[in-house]
């Protein structure tokens, strides 16, 4: 399911770049910390959930470098918020990266990101008060 790679669409920067670029290198780069794997949970969610909603950019009144950063910042809080503690942040991602390889489990927790996502980017204005 998701598999190591790197971004490949042009234009389009990893989340520790965004942030190294927001917060400064070496505040950036203190990021670390967080391990390989979360960052490549954010990445890979986050570019998921954009190729599957590639109409909601205009709903919520984004442009098209926006779009793909507001992704990424929820995915990193949905991580977050399911890990419990930041202790356990680098623990979670690691299982949950191993996990995501089973078809069945991946399923159920697309189902839950999905809903998660719905929930965060909610406007009053969509379709069924939901984004496509």
């Amino acid at each position: 399911m998701l598999e190591d790679k790197t971004i490949s669409k042009p234009g389009l920067k990893g989340f520790q770049e965004n942030l190294i670029q927001r917060l400064g290198p070496d505040e950036g780069r203190a990021l670390n910390v967080l391990g390989a794997d979360f960052f490549y949970l954010v990445d890979q969610l986050s570019i998921t959930l954009q190729k599957k909603h590639p109409q909601d950019a205009p709903l919520l009144d984004l442009n098209e470098s926006e779009f793909p950063w507001e992704l990424q910042v929820f995915t990193n809080q949905f991580l977050r918020e399911c890990a419990q503690t930041s202790r356990q942040l680098t623990f979670f991602c690691h299982g949950l990266r191993k996990k995501l390889e089973d078809a069945e489990f991946s399923k159920e927790f697309w189902k839950i990101l999905n809903e998660a996502y719905q929930q965060h980017f909610f406007v009053a204005d969509s379709k069924k008060n939901y984004l496509v």
